[in-house]
């Protein structure tokens, strides 16, 4: 099983605990965490996951410290900067990872886990 630190985070966007702290990082992860559960119906834990899962909490969490960094606010996949509200991102690489995290609902709503008894 996989887990999601917050150096897998920075690591996204080549941030470092200089640009932005540890528990900042893990509070943007609990918040991708709770988000992307709701958007599948299906409780999510970033310490114990699937890589797939892992992967589009880090990728969501990025985007979150993206925005921390940068000045902005973000919730689920919109966020904004000052005045500039943004619902598609501007950033090459904050595109690829929203990208990324849709298609992890889409596939995860459409093909839940099978559970064994």
């Amino acid at each position: 099983m996989a887990s999601v630190t917050a150096d897998h985070v920075r690591k996204r966007l080549g941030l470092t605990p200089a640009d932005v702290k540890d528990e900042d990082v893990m509070a943007f992860v609990t918040e991708a965490t709770a988000w992307l559960s709701s958007e599948i119906d299906r409780t999510l834990n970033y310490s114990d996951c699937t890589e797939a899962e892992a992967n589009a909490i880090r990728n969501l969490a990025a985007i979150y410290c993206y925005c921390y960094v940068t000045g902005g606010v973000a919730v689920g996949l919109d966020f904004s900067i000052g005045d500039l509200r943004v619902s598609e991102a501007t950033a090459k690489q904050i595109a690829f990872l929203k990208e990324q995290v849709e298609r992890f609902i889409t596939h995860e709503a459409a093909f839940p886990p099978v559970t064994s008894e």
